[in-house]
């Protein structure tokens, strides 16, 4: 029976007796130790691609102390942001030899805390990281500062966890969509906040505030919610502000989802988009474009950011931890049907 047949785990020895050569040359040749020829490094890996040889990860990072993983921990796998990020992560790990382990939190921090734990215990050469709405505390990452390894954080950051910090200008997101309602004739703007405790959804909440100043509009406080941008509080704010003397005629969302939700619940309730409410979300997803009326949006460059991420993620792992700061930008007005009046 060839080894190609035997059933089983597949060894270095199947290799070496396929090439008849020693285990030891084929282990040096599979970790393309400098002492093994690239024609040998080459024929031992044809053999190994034929038996379906899978490098053991764990035990060679105990001999080497480094895996080529880097680990990845976001709030959504389904957003467009996210999906757009995780593209551009992956891009530049698999151009510079690195594997990718990805986890979703779904914005809870008991699951951030345990994908802290799944991702040292992966014995990962780096993370990258986008903080959930609840995180404040972050504690659960210095079991990674203790051991030097890095940790690249994008769009939702913490200062107080060394390492690269990717982020957008997010006060002007919030600026240019609410001057984009202003200079449509909208007097009355709303903006449904996120969390006060979010650094992202304060600046985009001063962004809002200094358009409507710079315009002369008032601010009044039932106009801006905060919120943790659920269904629920999307839903609540439309309850609150459309049964107001005077309602909105404009809304600003924090958060792509949040905007869709606002939009069907207006829907709803027979205000017709945009004669009589505009709407404009801070994030943009695909389905933006094809719901009735299309959904306007500030584009955020996820795509970059992951990018970003990982560039500078991977200059800690060879140079050591640094606590580079890049803000990205242009930040992309894409205006749609809920905010154009004809």
């Amino acid at each position: 029976m060839s080894p190609k047949e035997k059933k089983g785990e597949i060894t270095i020895n199947d290799i070496a007796k396929e090439l008849n050569i020693s285990p030891s040359t084929v282990s040096r040749a599979l970790n393309d130790n400098a002492k093994i020829s690239e024609a040998t490094k080459n024929k031992v890996k044809a053999v190994a691609r034929d038996l379906g040889y899978e490098l053991n990860l764990v035990a060679s990072s105990l001999s080497k102390n480094k895996t080529n993983v880097i680990g990845v921990i976001i709030p959504h796998l389904g957003s467009q942001f996210f999906a757009k990020a995780l593209s551009g992560i992956q891009e530049v790990a698999r151009d510079n030899g690195y594997n990718v382990i990805i986890s979703q939190t779904n914005e809870s921090v008991q699951q951030e805390v345990e994908m802290t734990r799944v991702m040292n215990s992966a014995r990962v050469d780096g993370l990258v990281c986008c903080l959930t709405m609840e995180t404040d505390n972050v504690d659960h990452f210095n079991v990674f500062v203790k051991k030097s390894i890095p940790v690249a954080m994008f769009d939702r950051v913490s200062y107080a966890v060394p390492g690269p910090k990717i982020v957008v200008d997010n006060y002007e997101a919030g600026y240019v969509a609410t001057e984009h309602l202003i200079n449509l004739g909208c007097k009355r703007i709303a903006h449904l906040a996120g969390v006060v405790s979010s650094k992202v959804f304060e600046e985009r909440s001063e962004g809002f505030k200094d358009a409507l100043k710079k315009h002369s509009l008032p601010l009044l406080s039932q106009f801006l919610l905060s919120s943790d941008l659920t269904e629920q509080d999307a839903r609540d704010a439309v309850r609150l502000w459309m049964n107001l003397p005077q309602r909105p005629d404009g809304i600003v969302a924090a958060s792509a989802s949040s905007g869709l939700i606002i939009a069907s619940a207006v829907k709803a309730l027979g205000i017709k988009l945009p004669e009589e409410l505009s709407i404009i979300s801070l994030g943009n997803e695909r389905c933006n474009e094809f719901v009735t009326p299309s959904l306007s949006a500030v584009d955020m460059p996820g795509y970059e950011m992951g990018k970003a991420a990982v560039t500078q993620l991977i200059k800690c792992i060879n140079d050591g931890v640094s606590d580079s700061s890049i803000t990205l930008k242009p930040i992309q007005l894409l205006i749609r049907n809920s905010s154009f009046k004809h």
